[in-house]
């Protein structure tokens, strides 16, 4: 307790003034007598007789408490508290597959441990407290974050988060807790790990804030078979050949059994012995025109994600395009230095022979005449003829050139400076069609598309309306770049057969991707139509990618098997990461101080004595 006036304690000497004006004015009681003959004499003092003595009364005891309690009120005595500073925790949480190994107690996994830990601290969090979860794979970021009175969105988050990565970046993801602390709080770092991180890594960065490693779980991991390097190839014959690799991350030879499923039916199961650290590998050979192929390990391990690889076993490597033209020439040099091209060339007059589905694209240099109806599929028209019905041309221009302004994404990364275009057909864009390069209205009074694109029924088209042979383009290194673009536009993409859980797709716009679980997701409008990066592969399976109409068109699988994730024995010691770690942290600044006065009361209590004085008095 301490006074914030306490000069005011001078008040104090009004009790020995209290005393002394009882002592002079005291008054003694008057009592009616018959006589005062035995009175005589009595108020002469006897010699040597007892000093006078303060007369104690009810009024003199309210009167100094009164005294005592207004002193002590306007002296402003508080009590202080030391209020403690709000706590922020930073979590860094393994998202890694190895984090779904099921060696911990019930039916847990060890992420479940993991993302409970964080959920009790969420839920015991004060109004200014702060919680951070920072990701630890290979490119960490910031999961969640939010305050004591964001529990519900940060509880509703992390309820969310699913593990699916391989290798953790530990210094990048220590670096970026160490960017949250905020120097205004208590902070503390909790690694939330089941520590299979790379130990052989470089020193790790200066902690602003003390870090606790929490292993899960505590005991030392067990044994683990994991699929790897499942692939398919094509025979000359239609049919396809499997082949599939296990390893034994164990410290013990074990006998498994690898159950093929071709287009989800069982074909065969195969008997293998494994040596300890050791791998076997295994080959099928599967029918033509099979759709799908899984692997499993028939016997249940702590890690079961890595135990099932699948593949798609679609022709999505190679693009099947058709070059209808007169002069091919120009247009085959472009076509033939794109990856995975597998290119035919036909003479209008010999478009009768082909089978038109068997292409993937079908380019025509001029619409010949007999084509009256759009083909189903992918369809890339470069100077449209006049007396066309499919894409009427009201006359042709001279010498237009593009107007850069108007460009769309289709014309990314594609220099047109100083390119002209000697013949245009010019013709209204049709409703179906969206506007990718116009021409500049210096040479022409009325705006010409260059480059449109659009779909019509179940064809996809883009429109080049210039005579390729007429401008300077072929010249430029900007034909192969706007080839590639149309391709990409027109084409689905052909993403590798297989990818490593966690790692992103590259797709085109325009495709959707159904996920394992049946859930179909859409990219948004709004990205780059040539760039579109696919990032929901955390879970092991088969992704299916689909065009505008519907059709399956591509896909690849997600396998879960990787060294760093299915060898679970791998645990650095806690000891050696702790001593490459590096503890500087941040002064907290000194904690607010709470001041309680309760002079109010003191003033209370007083009054009440005074009137309790002056109604005594009043009585008397």
């Amino acid at each position: 307790m301490s006074l914030l006036w306490p000069f005011a304690l001078a008040g104090l000497l009004t009790l020995p003034i209290i005393l002394i004006l009882h002592l002079l004015r005291s008054r003694r009681d008057r009592v009616a007598i018959p006589s005062l003959l035995f009175w005589r004499g009595l108020q002469q003092e006897k010699e040597g007789g007892s000093p006078r003595k303060i007369p104690l009364s009810i009024m003199l005891f309210l009167q100094l408490l009164a005294a005592i309690i207004l002193t002590c009120g306007l002296a402003r005595p508080t009590l202080s508290f030391l209020l403690a500073l709000p706590e922020q925790t930073v979590f860094v949480l393994d998202t890694t597959t190895s984090m779904t190994a099921t060696d911990v107690t019930g039916d847990q996994t060890r992420f479940d441990v993991a993302r409970q830990t964080i959920q009790d601290y969420i839920e015991s969090m004060g109004a200014s407290d702060q919680v951070a979860v920072v990701s630890l794979d290979p490119r960490p970021a910031v999961l969640l974050s939010g305050t004591g009175e964001q529990k519900a969105a940060a509880l509703s988050t992390l309820d969310n988060l699913v593990p699916g990565a391989s290798g953790a970046n530990l210094t990048a993801a220590l670096s970026l807790a160490g960017g949250l602390v905020n120097p205004d709080l208590e902070n503390r770092i909790v690694i939330l790990t089941d520590g299979n991180v790379d130990s052989e890594t470089g020193p790790l960065p200066a902690m602003p804030a003390p870090v606790e490693w929490q292993f899960i779980p505590d005991a030392a991991p067990p044994g683990n078979q994991a699929l790897f390097d499942v692939s398919a190839r094509p025979l000359p014959d239609g049919r396809q050949r499997i082949f599939a690799r296990v390893i034994n991350y164990d410290d013990a030879p074990v006998a498994r059994t690898l159950r093929l499923l071709v287009d989800g039916q069982v074909s065969q199961e195969e008997d293998v012995d494994i040596d300890a650290q050791a791998d076997a590998v295994q080959l099928w050979t599967i029918p033509a025109r099979a759709e799908s192929v899984t692997i499993e390990i028939v016997e249940s391990d702590a890690l079961p994600l890595d135990n099932r690889a699948d593949l798609l076993l679609l022709d999505t490597t190679r693009r099947r395009v058709l070059l209808v033209s007169t002069t091919p020439e120009t247009l085959s040099r472009a076509l033939e230095v794109q990856p995975g091209v597998d290119l035919a060339v036909a003479a209008p007059d010999a478009l009768a022979g082909f089978d038109l589905a068997d292409f993937d694209l079908i380019v025509l240099d001029s619409v010949p005449a007999e084509l009256t109806a759009w083909p189903s599929g992918n369809v890339w028209v470069i100077d449209p003829p006049a007396n066309q019905p499919l894409l009427p041309v009201e006359t042709s221009m001279l010498n237009l050139r593009p107007d850069m302004d108007t460009a769309s994404a289709l014309l990314d990364g594609v220099d047109l400076s100083g390119v002209y275009f000697g013949r245009v057909a010019r013709m209204a864009v049709p409703e179906w069609a969206s506007i990718d390069l116009m021409a500049t209205t210096v040479e022409v009074e009325t705006p010409a598309p260059l480059i449109f694109h659009g779909t019509v029924g179940s064809t996809r088209v883009v429109v080049w309306t210039f005579n390729l042979a007429a401008s300077n383009l072929p010249a430029r290194l900007a034909l192969p770049l706007l080839t590639a673009n149309t391709l990409t536009t027109l084409l689905a993409p052909a993403p590798p057969p297989a990818v490593q859980i966690g790692e992103p797709v590259t797709l085109a716009r325009g495709f959707s991707v159904e996920i394992p679980d049946g859930r179909r997701l859409f990219p948004s409008a709004e990205q780059n139509i040539s760039e579109n990066t696919f990032t929901h592969t955390q879970e092991p399976g088969l992704y299916r990618i689909y065009d505008s109409s519907d059709t399956l068109v591509a896909g690849f699988a997600v396998h879960a098997g990787s060294a760093p994730e299915s060898n679970l024995l791998q645990r650095p010691d806690r000891a050696e990461l702790e001593q490459k770690l590096t503890i500087s942290p941040v002064s907290p600044p000194n904690p607010d101080v709470n001041y309680r006065e309760f002079w109010p009361w003191l003033a209370g209590v007083g009054l009440v004595v005074i009137m309790m004085e002056g109604w005594l008095a009043w009585r008397r």
